[in-house]
């Protein structure tokens, strides 16, 4: 049973569709996974709360902002945004320096909120330590919602020599990013999503409903999205039941993207 109170039906749930491409490439347009998958995406899509979006389109919104000054250090959150910063490198030059920060967050068995852990053997102080002494640092990943897994890397730098701190995210939510402006880290989005987080606005990507490893749940263990039935409810009040029922004959025919080295792969 999930610790997770639940959560309101957002006026508008931005979804960022990382799945038919994955599908496509593994099993072939033509697959009876491909059709079922696309299906699956077309209830999705359908509700009248969810917009649809895909890296492309918010890489290119992301780009179009500018070019940043040169970074003595970018932290890529996980293989996510390890890749993100190498594809924004690839147009601005600004990320010279790229380290993969190995980091998940994992939910408190008491319900309480998240944990930010390494995903070695290296704790995320030593990782960030390894580093050396550096002056300006850019971290990059996909999502920004809460903002505790920047909040908490933040915690981490050597504040009294970094004089220039950007995050950079494909998607967002405004919101937040005005929080992290205020403690001084400048904060650039493809898409930024305004409104109150969960009540006017959400965001999720389409391959976290149907992959285990999308939440680790102390409790539970490495779960999808639609596990937890009460957020497929609040997402998407007019399909659920349709919804649910896709996720998991969906989950189980592309069941190789299951595993949880792989989930931070799928952008």
């Amino acid at each position: 049973m999930s610790n997770i109170i639940n959560i309101p039906s957002p006026q508008l749930l931005y979804v960022h569709e990382n799945l038919l491409a994955h599908v496509r490439e593994r099993f072939s347009i033509h697959s009876t996974e491909y059709q079922l998958a696309n299906a699956f995406i077309a209830h999705v899509a359908a509700e009248p709360n969810v917009q649809m979006g895909t890296l492309e389109e918010e890489l290119a919104a992301l780009i179009a902002q500018g070019t940043p000054e040169p970074f003595d250090v970018t932290l890529g959150f996980g293989r996510k945004g390890e890749r993100i910063a190498q594809l924004l490198h690839e147009q601005w030059g600004s990320f010279p320096n790229i380290h993969r920060l190995e980091i998940t967050r994992i939910e408190k068995a008491d319900g309480s909120g998240h944990e930010l852990i390494s995903k070695t053997d290296v704790s995320v102080v030593d990782q960030i330590a390894a580093l050396g002494d550096f002056t300006s640092v850019a971290l990059v990943d996909d999502v920004l919602f809460t903002g505790f897994t920047v909040s908490e890397v933040l915690k981490l730098l050597p504040k009294k020599h970094v004089e220039r701190c950007h995050f950079f995210g494909t998607r967002g939510m405004a919101q937040t990013a005005r929080k992290l402006e205020r403690n001084g880290c400048k904060t650039w989005l493809g898409v930024s999503l305004e409104g109150e987080p969960e009540v006017d606005v959400s965001t999720i990507s389409s391959m976290n409903l149907i992959t285990k490893g999308a939440i680790h749940s102390p409790t539970e263990g490495d779960i999808t999205y639609c596990q937890r039935q009460e957020w497929v409810e609040a997402w998407f009040p007019q399909r659920t039941s349709n919804i649910v029922d896709l996720c998991e004959v969906v989950t189980n025919l592309v069941r190789s993207f299951s595993p949880r080295e792989e989930t931070e792969e799928q952008l």
